[in-house]
């Protein structure tokens, strides 16, 4: 999938660049970096498309991720900046 399509899905799903490497547990910059090749691998494609979609139905994929422990951590509406990847992990459940 093209890059501004990626985009465009997370867009629908009122979803940041910052806010989809959160979910997905990387830096913000290693997928803003794939601008650059034009193209974003299958799987993130795949997520976009689904929240994307979900959003159109009117489905809080946030609420039905965070049911299954994948919510990894949404940045604030205001932005705000993390610095260390260990600031994107959830933290472990303790038994």
């Amino acid at each position: 999938m093209e890059y501004a399509e990626f985009r465009r899905h997370l867009g629908k799903a009122g979803v940041t660049v910052n806010e989809f490497a959160a979910f997905v547990e990387v830096r913000p910059n290693s997928i803003s970096n794939y601008s650059k090749k034009n193209v974003v691998p299958a799987e993130y494609a795949v997520i976009a498309v689904l929240m994307g979609d979900a959003a159109d139905r009117g489905i809080d994929f946030r609420e039905i991720l965070s049911r299954f422990g994948a919510r990894g951590r949404i940045l604030d509406r205001a932005g705000s900046n993390v610095s260390r990847i260990d600031d994107y992990r959830p933290t472990p459940k303790h038994k």
